[in-house]
């Protein structure tokens, strides 16, 4: 028997509800949507890939998310990603200039204070029983 869980919406949606409406209740920057490329690191990217994921519009460059995802929703575990922004890749060609390792490490640190915030509130935010698609995603995935 086979079995392909469905990725096409990796997060879930009761976890994400639950994050916007603490960000909105933190008055916190974010955004509902967005798309991420995952790179092999750990190492930043050379300016020529930097390029081609902004012809891309993908908006977040990181080195997390996959395969984790992929692997909870085997687990039917409820997953959300939230990215903490940290600097432009290697820059924006005659914009924005590369940051440096210490530069990216100092925005991350301002940005785990407003993270505590953001997860205790979410966590208060969670609905008493779940009912979404991760907890069925075997089910829905099986080939008979």
């Amino acid at each position: 028997m086979a079995t392909h869980i469905s990725c096409a919406e990796p997060y879930c949606p009761d976890l994400r509800k639950a994050a916007f409406k603490a960000a909105e209740e933190l008055k916190l920057s974010y955004h509902k949507t967005g798309t991420a490329v995952v790179i092999n690191g750990p190492r930043f990217s050379t300016k020529s890939e930097s390029r081609w994921f902004s012809a891309q519009n993908w908006e977040v460059i990181n080195m997390t998310q996959y395969p984790e995802v992929v692997l909870a929703r085997e687990l039917e575990m409820c997953y959300l990603n939230i990215s903490l922004i940290t600097d432009y890749d290697c820059g924006l060609e005659g914009e924005v200039a590369p940051s440096s390792a210490q530069e990216i490490l100092k925005v991350f640190e301002q940005n785990l204070h407003n993270l505590k915030n953001l997860l205790f509130k979410i966590i208060k935010n969670l609905p008493e029983q779940g009912n979404c698609i991760c907890s069925n995603a075997i089910e829905t995935g099986r080939f008979i």
